[in-house]
């Protein structure tokens, strides 16, 4: 005897359901079901996936949802009424689109906790439906439960008669006595009714073994340990059940024929259910078209009329034929796939931002190739210019919607979005959600967390988890014979660790293998639900008749299908994403208008590139050292990237600097190529060296000259493996794209049919037989890394508009980045040091001149108020607003106290703007000012409450002054302390560091820097991304952060720490070999200098302490050499003894002694240091041993000035 389960929950009944779909469905199989039902509680998130799953394995899915439901009349009334569970079924299309319906209006408009429905709306959209009496928590079974079993009649009445044969009384056994009760009631009132029965297991998990780890998830999702006997628990029984299983269950208390036909109604039910079809061909937005034209003839006159504009042509007749031809091709192309309203769509809503100045990007993705999208403005990038291939981006051969990726200012893309909601109707339009999964590392902390696991222990072997691509590696292949990290394998094989009880105190402890083996039944579970950062959908027809809608957080109308499935469903999905450099370019831009009186069109810094190029080849003329293009490439050049677009990361700068780029292709081959294929196949070094004539650049065969010249024979392009299949092999350069795809997918069979055709048509046009093989298997090797030109080439104009702007109006510039970046303090730091670097001075935060934003003032940069901690937005706004009240500038912390309002710029608001300097120019002192803050904020405080309540002093009353000279009183005569000395300058310099995220007046590592500079040639964190793993460096820095660590595996003592220098901070690790011999220097803000070695923890470069001291302790050995025995060639002995007496005290690895020669006296003095391999380990038995054999030898502190 068959059974289908048609009470089932998935892991789309979020932190509820342990069952993943793929897993779910196989088991269905497995147990020979010919259909499987999804009834996620209130929710249709898997609905489409289950069709294509089932549809793959051959059974039929049956869409429903565990719907609640209220007895009110109206859903959308906030009062808590009881919520019954009721099982929705679609039995066909009519059905499913009800259910969609009735989805949709429980969470738009019932929503109040959960999402409810009605019995009104049940009946209004009952056609197509089936419908079951739930679980213990359905009405019928909560009337059984209160014993009122005449109600329980009426409720099943009533659902008969809308749903007649389609209304089944279902029945459960999870083991309670409740279930029992309602299963014996549920039989009699079948029987008197003529409802037919049917059996189901409320299932939320796969198999019997299932039940430990979905146990977990409610823990993780109530926050309860697993050990809480108070919490909520399962029966354990919630699984996917067999025919024979659900046999067994009831046969304590009902009749074996009564089972045996409610599991025979579970095979009638999915008889019943007819196939959904839920594919459409694409359902484009109502665009309105103008009288007289069709969709077709109006793209084509707005396409025409955009590319005379583009190319400054006065008629269509001017157009050069390249040009012309292009465009005509790809409107007909268009038109023949019925996309013409599609690029309307997107025009229009690109035309509105840039009609209203909201930042839109030039381009991204394969769109980029489009002639036509650049005629209408879609993109800013000439494809014909920059040989980008249209079928790249739409392939006649290969029908399927376009898909146009628009950036816009991160501040300003709503806009567009409301834009795109108001002209196409609200109902039309919606965000797209997207599922968050419970990774390796988050479900091996969540499990953790709920056996009692120490978060030391969870976060040591989440650490050992490497991250390839932003994606951690899997549970199974951590424990797997081909780990990526032994030493887990190891911890979940030999390891235990101890739990804790809810009372916090160590219990037991259990095997990390019980802990490991769990989190992995769980892992890639989804988590919580979220919205796609910028896919929106538009539909032609109100969204509820095609998908499931909810809102978010934030109470945005979101669809319940991710974006894969509504494109399958035809419904039209836009990506407007938020592009942070777009708002960087347009606020710079600002800056440069207000601070230099320059006007700059972003658009226009990459069509003057192009010009100044063309110039410059054609005239063979240099380019002059204030030349705007010049001033750019020797930024790029010289590595200062910071706030570059795409070029910051420490590899990248490197890479840059080897390069030096000389054009916007240099640029755009080197985003396509930083990538990690080809840089790990030696890609990007054989690119740099061809390209400065290091390696010569050789062509197979003439015909790729003119597809590779730009790369210098290299590989980088997806375009370039589609042109060499046309002009060598005679492809389409549709067949082409199809064959670029077959080669990027590693479709075999397909790479197999192509390899014939590519080599025959090779061969046919004259290519040797041997060639063509060999440019195949390159091409295949190639296709893994190659990238899409078109992308690559626009977000190049991105990276040259930034650093252009970085270039030639640096202040402006950095000014912008340090705004946007303002509560990032980790960027903020980094980039104020790198202001230091290019000689942009920043000065602290001050009361009288700051505004919300950094503030260009001439050549430097005034702080802004908005990255200052403990300052919100409102107190920012009274601050600036009383300032503008006193004339633009306060006179006195009183006059400041007396005019704020208090009970927004509070105390601490006032102790933060002191302790950072922000009231320097009215009193240096600061420690002052926090003593007479203590008595002068009552006294604004009172004279507050005063002008509330109408009191003025007598004070006021006589006076017989101007308004000015009446406050300039007032404030004089606010009470003040005694004087006090100032802070410390350490303690100064920690208080900016706390509050400012940096240190303003210099940094304590600036000494420290001087001095080792001269010795150890430190290298700064942003250098450590280039060097090789196990690398050895020398590094000057404090340590931030320090967490001593013992090792549950060996009891060791270790330490994780923190450590910054002037232009980072990274991640460090000192291990249990070290620990003790350094433990001492292991102090917080305090200059050290730091050996050790570079290592990388999920993609992040860290360091290796082996060794440490502090800088005031670090001492070198100075020793006075005889001028005359060391000039004499014929006295080497002299120099030949001093070696040999180093080389005896070199004492082996940890020799870091340096030493110091000095020759001459005085003026004439000449300071030598000697080569590392000469250097000590003991300073004082060296100087020791040195005065013994006569040399002039000392020791001195490295902090000292030695050099006067």
């Amino acid at each position: 005897m068959s059974f289908v389960g048609l009470h089932i929950h998935s892991d789309y009944s979020l932190l509820d359901g342990a069952s993943q779909l793929p897993a779910l469905v196989e088991r269905a199989v497995e147990l020979g079901m010919p259909a499987i039902a999804l009834t996620d509680h209130g929710v249709m998130y898997g609905a489409v996936q289950l069709v294509n799953l089932c549809r793959d394995r051959g059974i039929k899915p049956i869409i429903g949802n565990e719907m609640y439901i209220i007895n009110a009349d109206n859903i959308s009334e906030r009062k808590k009424y009881q919520k019954f569970h009721q099982i929705v079924l679609a039995k066909n299309s009519q059905g499913y689109k009800n259910l969609v319906k009735l989805t949709t209006k429980s969470h738009l408009e019932g929503y109040y906790y959960r999402p409810q429905i009605n019995k009104k709306l049940l009946s209004e959209y009952s056609e197509g439906l089936i419908i079951t009496s739930a679980c213990l928590a359905g009405e019928v079974p909560q009337n059984i439960i209160k014993g009122d079993f005449q109600q329980a009649r009426q409720v099943a009445k009533w659902y008969k008669k809308i749903f007649g044969d389609d209304y089944y009384l279902e029945l459960q056994d999870h083991g309670s006595r409740e279930d029992r009760l309602v299963n014996v009631e549920l039989v009699k009132i079948a029987r008197e009714l003529d409802i037919k029965l049917i059996i189901t297991n409320d299932s939320h998990f796969i198999a019997c073994h299932d039940v430990e780890a979905h146990d977990a998830l409610l823990c993780i999702q109530t926050g309860k340990l697993i050990e809480d006997n108070q919490r909520m628990r399962y029966s354990g029984t919630e699984y996917l059940k067999s025919a024979e299983e659900m046999k067994q269950l009831f046969r304590d208390h009902l009749d074996d024929e009564i089972v045996a036909e409610a599991i025979a109604n579970t095979l009638e039910i999915a008889e019943k259910v007819q196939p959904y079809n839920l594919k459409s061909k694409p359902r484009l937005p109502n665009f309105p078209i103008p009288s007289g034209y069709t969709s077709d003839t109006y793209l084509e006159a707005v396409a025409w009329e955009g590319l005379e504009n583009r190319l400054k042509c006065k008629t269509r007749s001017e157009i050069e034929p390249d040009y012309k031809q292009r465009l005509e091709y790809e409107l007909k192309i268009m038109q023949q796939m019925g996309f013409s309203t599609y690029f309307l769509v997107v025009w229009d809503y690109i035309k509105y931002a840039r009609e209203r100045q909201i930042p839109v990007g030039p381009g991204r993705g394969s769109a980029a190739g489009s002639l036509v999208a650049y005629a209408l403005g879609i993109t800013n990038i000439d494809p014909v210019h920059h040989g980008l291939l249209f079928e790249r981006f739409l392939n006649p051969e290969r029908i399927s919607m376009p898909d146009i990726d628009t950036d816009f200012c991160i501040e300003r893309r709503d806009e567009v979005i409301n834009y795109v909601t108001e002209k196409y109707g609200a109902d039309k339009v919606a965000q797209i959600i997207t599922f968050n999964r419970m990774t390796s590392k988050a479900v091996l902390k969540d499990v953790a967390r709920v056996l009692g696991v120490s978060y030391a222990d969870s976060d040591r072997l989440a650490k050992m988890i490497p991250v390839a691509r932003g994606k951690p590696a899997k549970l199974k292949v951590m424990i797997s014979e081909a780990t990526p990290e032994p030493r887990f394998k190891e911890a979940y094989e030999q390891e235990t660790v101890k739990i804790k009880n809810i009372r916090g105190e160590e219990k037991e402890e259990i095997p990390v293998r019980r802990w490991v083996d769990m989190a992995i039944r769980i892992e890639g579970t989804n988590k919580t639900f979220g919205v796609h950062a910028a896919g929106v959908v538009i539909s032609s027809v109100p969204l509820d008749e095609i998908v499931p809608l909810q809102r978010n957080n934030e109470k945005a109308v979101i669809t319940q299908y991710s974006m894969d499935e509504l494109e399958s469903l035809g419904l039209l999905k836009m990506d407007f994403l938020g592009l942070k450099n777009l708002t960087a370019i347009q606020k710079t831009v600002k800056l440069i208008g207000q601070n230099k009186q320059v006007e700059i069109e972003p658009d226009e810094i990459t069509f003057e590139e192009r010009k100044t190029l063309d110039i410059v080849r054609k005239e063979k003329i240099k380019l002059n050292s204030e030349n705007p293009v010049r001033k750019t490439y020797e930024l790029l050049e010289s590595g200062e990237l910071e706030g570059v677009f795409q070029l910051e990361s420490s590899g990248m700068r490197q890479v840059v600097q080897k390069l030096k780029p000389s054009n916007i292709e240099d640029i755009s081959s080197i985003l396509a190529l930083y990538r990690p294929g080809p840089l790990d196949s030696g890609l990007v070094d054989q690119f740099i060296d061809r390209k400065h004539g290091r390696e010569q650049v050789e062509y197979q065969h003439p015909m790729l000259e003119p597809i590779l010249e730009e790369t210098y024979g290299t590989l980088c392009f997806q375009e370039q493996i589609m042109r060499m299949a046309q002009d060598l092999a005679g492809y389409s350069l549709g067949q082409a794209d199809l064959l670029r795809r077959a080669m990027g997918k590693k479709k075999m069979a397909e790479m197999q049919k192509h390899r014939e055709i590519f080599i025959d048509g090779a061969t046919k046009n004259g290519v040797l037989k041997t060639i063509a093989e060999s440019l195949f298997e390159q091409m295949i090797n190639f296709a893994e890394y190659c990238f899409n030109k078109s992308h690559s080439t626009a977000y190049a104009y991105v990276t040259y508009q930034t650093a252009y702007l970085k270039a030639n109006y640096p202040v402006e510039f950095m000014a912008t980045l340090l705004t946007l970046n303002s509560s990032n303090s980790d960027k903020i730091e980094k980039y104020i040091e790198n202001c230091r670097t290019i000689n942009i001075k920043i000065e602290p935060p001050d009361i009288n001149r700051s505004e919300v934003d950094f503030t260009p003032v001439g050549e430097k940069i005034l702080f802004g108020l908005s990255a200052v901690r403990n300052l919100g937005e409102a107190a920012i706004e009274n601050i600036l607003t009383a300032r503008k009240e006193a004339g633009g500038k306060f006179s006195s912390l009183a006059e400041l106290c007396d005019r704020v309002n208090l009970r927004v710029v509070n105390r601490r608001a006032l102790e933060t703007l002191i302790k950072c300097g922000a009231l320097d120019n009215i009193e240096p002192n600061r420690n002052q000012l926090l003593h007479d803050l203590e008595l002068v904020y009552g006294w604004a405080q009172r004279r507050a409450k005063d002008r509330e309540i109408g009191q003025i002093t007598l004070f006021d009353v006589m006076a017989n002054t101007s308004v000015e000279e009446d406050s300039e009183r007032v404030y004089e005569s606010a009470p003040k302390a005694g004087k006090v000395a100032d802070f410390p300058a350490k303690e100064k310099l920690q208080s900016e560091k706390e509050l400012l995220g940096f240190y303003v007046s210099e940094h304590p590592l600036n000494a420290a820097n001087k001095a080792a500079g001269r010795i150890f040639s430190p290298i700064d964190f942003n250098q450590l991304g280039g060097k090789g793993l196990r690398s050895k460096v020398c590094v000057i820095g404090m340590l931030s952060e320090v967490k001593h660590h013992i090792s549950k595996k060996s009891g060791d003592r270790m330490a994780f720490v923190k450590v910054e220098d002037i232009s980072s901070q990274i991640e460090g690790v000192v291990f249990a070999s070290v620990y003790a011999e350094i433990e001492q220097y292991l102090q917080v803000d305090v200059p050290l200098v730091i050996w050790g070695k570079v290592d990388k923890r999920e993609e992040k470069i860290q360091l290796i302490v082996e060794d440490l001291e502090l800088i005031e302790k670090v001492r070198m050995i100075m020793i006075d050499l005889d001028v005359n025995q060391v000039n004499h060639s014929e006295n080497d002995s002299y120099l030949n003894r001093l070696k040999s007496l180093l080389q005896e005290q070199r004492g082996g690895e940890k020799a870091r002694v340096p030493v110091v020669g000095i020759i001459g006296s005085h003026q004439a003095r000449q300071f030598v240091l000697f080569a590392e391999k000469y250097w000590v380990q003991s300073c004082q038995a060296t100087v020791n041993s040195l005065q013994n054999a006569k040399f002039a030898a000392r020791r001195e502190s490295l902090l000292s000035d030695y050099r006067s």
